[in-house]
């Protein structure tokens, strides 16, 4: 059987090498953007874990930002509070919460330790929040409800 020779890029090949594609890298793709200020993002994500915890919002919407460690400890208490508001026969309630104060410090590169103050008529919350940087986007690692 006859071997059919093809030229590409200037060096001789067997058949079937023309279907293959010749790719060339160029130089390494620079570092993203900085991370903005996670101000918001804090205040955001301590509304959620508290409307989680009350058993309003599901732990599932937070999976993408969060652990898989703080994702089953959140679970985990969610379903603690949801076996207690049956025992008690109390239903799930939205309560209008206001962010007091975003407080936050960076102990290392790409790391951010903070604590949000929570408030509805009631009382006053406190979550501690530990952010990381993965892939360019803020992850929370763990997390504290006081």
């Amino acid at each position: 059987m006859r071997r059919h020779i093809v030229k590409i890029d200037g060096s001789t090949h067997s058949r079937g090498y023309e279907s293959q594609r010749h790719l060339e890298f160029g130089p390494e793709i620079p570092r993203a953007a900085p991370l903005k200020s996670p101000n918001v993002f804090l205040a955001s994500m301590a509304k959620a874990i508290n409307e989680v915890l009350a058993g309003v919002r599901s732990v599932d919407q937070l999976s993408r930002i969060v652990s898989e460690q703080v994702y089953e400890s959140l679970r985990a208490r969610a379903a603690s509070g949801a076996q207690a508001r049956m025992k008690a026969g109390r239903k799930p309630v939205i309560q209008p919460t206001d962010v007091v104060k975003v407080r936050y410090q960076s102990p290392a590169e790409d790391v951010i330790e903070s604590v949000v103050l929570l408030s509805n008529r009631q009382r006053a919350k406190a979550v501690t929040i530990r952010l990381e940087s993965q892939n360019g986007s803020w992850r929370a690692t763990n997390i504290g409800f006081l």
